[in-house]
């Protein structure tokens, strides 16, 4: 039992180490990135041409934990001396909690104004995306036993991995209507390279309170598509054979996995000082059909009534055959049969919903309201910012955002050019980087791009844009 909690500490030391966030927040508020279009296709970027660095031009790095951070786990006695406590790192997780950690890397793209009503851009990204999601009762289960649950049904619903690597090629557009309105779309093909998809994970323990029997269900189906090829012939993982991987660009160029996503977005412009937007952003799958593997077992069930002490004390055979027993029958509800179909992933789709108010022509405020959907659940976040542009040479932003029940998230991007070099870099959460124990959301965004076309807007020219 003492190992069993040592694991379990180490694991959520682990979890709460990298209790970071993946919210692309501040970016968003910064027209004068043209990455911005990232978050909103009716996003008209200040620049009318921009060109990115390639490879440099967009680098995005986050991770995040919503379950607890750093100090709810280990803690300090009135000594100053540091020790493990699991039990209040439990107290501060949801039902449900989640990890993540994305990275998306640009390898090309460039956008341009036509006819000052029209917006195109292009784009080739790389992307990795990562979720961890598991259940609070497992966690509790593991670290307390199933004593808490006598009578109760502890639920396990929720654990999985989910792990995607894909290309994608972005192709986006956007149009001015009229003097209040513009809208935007970006079609998105793309070409999965891995994914481990856990499909569903319905999983539950149930302990009788007459004779504390345990009955245990499942219902799984895991899909993965990984092509082991790019490791040793041999198939082991843990020591690849140098001279027979298979070159690496086998890998990055398969096309066999092919998936369509869109962009979504409109920006209404209510006053010359207020306006509004809304998109819909990754909204699309993939369809899987490479090197695929699924695991399933579906209405598993098992009840184990237990040993009889007395015999279990007196007599080893009857002891290691209710051991035996108990364990088949573990192996049996968790025995996952393998097939080969091809199926779909989605992509994770965000919504954003925006309001903007210019106190002067180079002072905004903003409000952004941003949802995610992982795991049939909505997860929101609330951001609330100012930017402030000095010509069109240097912009700056700072912002405050609740996110992942996280109350301490300030902000920060700046975007700078130099002639027609941009560099640019934002932050979701400064803060963590002076307190980080008690930080679960950072995010790092930056790179840089060649931009040309910066102009003055004219008195007389309406262009509904959101112009932080």
């Amino acid at each position: 039992m003492r190992k069993m909690k040592f694991y379990i500490s180490i694991v959520c030391l682990f979890l709460s180490s990298v209790a970071f966030s993946q919210q692309d927040l501040t970016i968003h508020l910064m027209p004068m990135v043209p990455q911005s279009i990232y978050t909103n296709p009716s996003f008209i970027p200040t620049p009318k041409v921009y060109v990115g660095f390639p490879g440099l031009s967009s680098m995005y790095f986050g991770v995040t934990h919503n379950g607890f951070a750093y100090k709810d786990l280990i803690r300090k006695r009135k000594d100053d001396s540091l020790y493990i406590d699991v039990d209040n790192a439990l107290s501060k997780m949801t039902q449900k909690n989640f990890f993540s950690a994305n990275v998306q890397i640009d390898l090309f793209s460039f956008g341009f104004k036509l006819k000052k009503k029209n917006y195109f851009s292009f784009s080739v990204a790389e992307k990795v995306a990562f979720k961890l999601g598991y259940p609070k009762d497992l966690m509790s289960l593991l670290w307390k036993g199933n004593g808490q649950f006598i009578g109760k049904t502890a639920n396990f619903d929720g654990i999985g991995v989910n792990f995607t690597h894909y290309r994608e090629y972005g192709l986006g557009y956007a149009r001015v209507i009229n003097d209040k309105l513009t809208v935007g779309i970006r079609p998105k093909y793309l070409l999965g390279m891995t994914n481990v998809n856990t499909t569903k994970s319905n999983i539950s323990l149930y302990t009788n309170e007459a004779d504390y029997a345990l009955t245990a269900k499942s219902d799984i189906l895991i899909n993965s598509s990984i092509d082991s090829n790019i490791y040793a012939e041999n198939g082991d993982f843990n020591n690849p054979d140098i001279s027979t991987i298979v070159p690496m660009y086998k890998y990055l160029t398969n096309t066999e996995n092919k998936g369509f996503g869109i962009d979504l977005g409109a920006t209404y412009k209510l006053s010359e000082r207020i306006s509004f937007s809304a998109s819909v952003i990754d909204w699309g799958s993939i369809t899987w059909k490479s090197n695929i593997r699924n695991f399933s077992n579906k209405n598993g069930e098992f009840t184990f009534d237990g040993i009889d002490l007395n015999e279990f004390l007196s007599n080893t055979d009857t002891a290691n055959s209710g051991l035996e027993k108990m364990l088949d029958s573990l192996q049996t509800i968790f025995e996952l049969k393998e097939s080969n179909e091809s199926y779909k992933s989605p992509i994770g789709t965000k919504i954003y919903l925006t309001g903007a108010f210019n106190l002067t022509p180079k002072d905004k405020v903003g409000a952004l309201v941003r949802f995610e959907i992982f795991n049939k659940m909505w997860h929101p976040s609330l951001t609330i910012s100012y930017n402030k542009q000095i010509g069109n040479m240097l912009s700056l932003t700072a912002n405050y955002s609740i996110l992942n029940r996280s109350y301490s998230n300030v902000g920060f991007g700046m975007a700078l050019n130099l002639g027609f070099w941009q560099i640019y870099a934002t932050a979701d959460n400064i803060w963590g980087a002076f307190y980080p124990t008690t930080a679960r959301n950072a995010i790092i965004h930056f790179g840089m791009n060649f931009v040309f076309g910066y102009r003055k807007m004219k008195n007389n020219e309406n262009v509904p844009q959101m112009r932080f």
